[in-house]
């Protein structure tokens, strides 16, 4: 089995890449469409909540500074070298001379598309060329599960955990390259280091023809260097799955894979320093510690994952022969899937972030499981349906893929033409009034950029990323006591609370402006205007910005 890409292959997916990352990029488009004097386009159209936190860590780039520091708390820390993906895209708007929403977006496309490149040139390591390849890249490029089929019949109920198709981002290609880009970048350096590895031993079980050993090493020390600094605890994966897999090889072939082990000590070496960073931060600062802890992302039941993957699981398991006839690297692919189930249901707060990248295995398998199971077994059924229907029999077998396929894609259709929908109808969750912008506006010409602000949670999600202002709270995981924060600033906001109260709230969160806008009546019925140590400094019919005075 040849795992040569052709240029007319590199062709075919780049165009398929150019589509897919067009698609996903249609609600972006209908939001900044429909905006109008009163109304301006949020930016995003899912997760905005995280969205505002990857703008908030761009204007830290966009100032100058390669610190990381969480604005969504009033609390005093200082800056640190972690998870600079965002803090250098506000360098590179910076320099571009461009707004960060649309540097967000740039990125979010660009590395998107060569995203799926590097899904296809991986998938290309375990298919030969032709129709368990290209069913493969098609279905990690578009494929998603049951969800569709799951709310038809059984609707979530208030307060159940709604199919994966529509949340968990981490599970799937698309929805990682239509939300969010350090997604599509943590897949592309995730599935380089694999590639890399596997390269280092043939699929016949001799070594291939290799570049000089000092440059793969190289290449393995920046590309963990990447990942690390992307999403650190990929790297759990990134050494774990190709580990098992020589330890199998050696195993099997009775010596040790010299070259490949070199690259795999070289990648701990290098990481080693980013990790050990990363453990003395979280074990030593308060801040980033309450971080952690808040920042919990569960797996849903075993359930919930099957149906998730639906079609693709179903075609994987029928592919499984196939893939380890085919080549021995199947077992990869095996491995990777059988750490990704363990990983995802250990007791620890990070579960479901493991599941990054592991739908491009599954839907190789499913390739071999589409092109070389289900539509032979359907030759002859096919065949006979087109000598009574008086139909091209090539044709037919190409409509019946065509259709599987497209069943496979339905839960991805749904999110991209109910956003688009949202964004054209000037959904609320999506737009601001123009008023509130404005307010914002002055705020970020007339204070300095470390100047907190207090105001409701939707409020300072919003500010945190509009301008770069830290705030007293705004995001479920980087607001230190989120919860107890939020309840003390609806107090700040009730007619009841004494004076005294809201005094000593400003002295401990050094608050500098209070806003006054809907999020914040909504809350009680406190007037800043009629308060002594507060100023108005902006007022218009949505919203009011007051100064902290003494």
């Amino acid at each position: 089995m040849s795992d040569r890409v052709t240029r007319s292959e590199w062709r075919w997916a780049a165009v398929v890449a150019l589509v897919v990352v067009a698609f996903s990029t249609v609600p972006y488009i209908a939001g900044h469409l429909a905006q109008t004097p009163d109304l301006r386009f949020a930016g995003a159209v899912y997760d905005l909540e995280d969205y505002h936190s990857y703008l908030a860590r761009m204007w830290q780039g966009y100032r100058g500074s390669w610190r990381f520091q969480l604005l969504f708390t009033p609390q005093p820390h200082e800056g640190v070298y972690i998870q600079p993906f965002h803090v250098l895209l506000g360098h590179l708007a910076r320099l571009a001379g461009l707004g960060l929403p649309l540097t967000y977006q740039v990125a979010r496309v660009g590395l998107g598309f060569l995203m799926l490149l590097t899904v296809y040139r991986f998938i290309a390591r375990f298919t030969p060329a032709g129709g368990a390849r290209r069913a493969a890249f098609l279905l990690a490029a578009t494929a998603s599960g049951l969800g569709w089929l799951v709310e038809v019949i059984c609707p979530t109920p208030a307060g159940g955990i709604s199919p994966i198709d529509f949340w968990l981002i981490d599970a799937y290609v698309f929805f990682s390259l239509f939300i969010v880009p350090h997604f599509s970048a943590a897949i592309a350096l995730l599935l380089s280091l694999y590639d890399l590895l596997l390269r280092q031993v043939g699929a016949a079980g001799q070594s291939a023809p290799q570049p000089p050993l000092w440059r793969d090493i190289l290449l393995a020390v920046l590309l963990s260097w990447g990942l690390g600094l992307v999403h650190p605890y990929t790297l759990l994966l990134a050494d774990l799955v190709p580990a098992l897999y020589l330890a199998g090889d050696a195993v099997a072939r009775r010596r040790l894979p010299w070259r490949p082990l070199i690259l795999l000590a070289a990648m701990g070496a290098a990481q080693a320093p980013l990790l050990l960073y990363e453990y003395q931060l979280f074990a030593t600062s308060p801040i980033f510690q309450s971080w952690a802890a808040q920042n919990l992302t569960l797996s849903p039941p075993p359930l919930h994952y099957l149906l998730g993957y639906g079609l693709v699981a179903l075609l994987a398991l029928w592919g499984v022969r196939s893939a380890l006839r085919a080549t021995r690297r199947a077992s990869f692919l095996l491995i990777w899937l059988a750490a990704v189930a363990v990983l995802a249901y250990l007791p620890w707060g990070l579960q479901r972030r493991f599941l990054e990248g592991v739908h491009v295995a599954l839907c190789i398998l499913a390739g071999y499981g589409l092109a070389e199971g289900l539509m032979p077994a359907l030759a002859h059924p096919l065949g006979r349906a087109a000598r009574v229907l008086r139909y091209n029999a090539r044709r037919l077998r190409w409509l019946v893929q065509a259709a599987l396929l497209a069943l496979t894609m339905l839960s991805n259709l749904y999110l991209v033409m109910t956003y688009t929908a949202a964004a054209a109808t000037r959904h609320p969750a999506l737009f601001h009034p123009a008023g509130e912008v404005a307010a914002l506006e002055w705020l970020n010409g007339h204070s300095a950029w470390d100047a907190t602000l207090l105001a409701a949670y939707e409020t300072g999600n919003w500010a945190a990323g509009a301008i770069g202002r830290r705030v007293v709270v705004g995001h479920w995981a980087e607001t230190v006591n989120c919860e107890a924060k939020e309840a003390r600033v609806a107090s700040f906001y009730a007619a009841a609370t004494p004076d005294a109260e809201r005094r000593a709230l400003l002295e401990q969160w050094n608050v500098q402006y209070v806003y006054l806008g809907p999020h914040e009546r909504a809350l009680g019925n406190f007037d800043p205007a009629a308060a002594p140590y507060l100023e108005a400094v902006f007022q218009n019919d949505d919203a009011a910005i007051y100064r902290v005075v003494e």
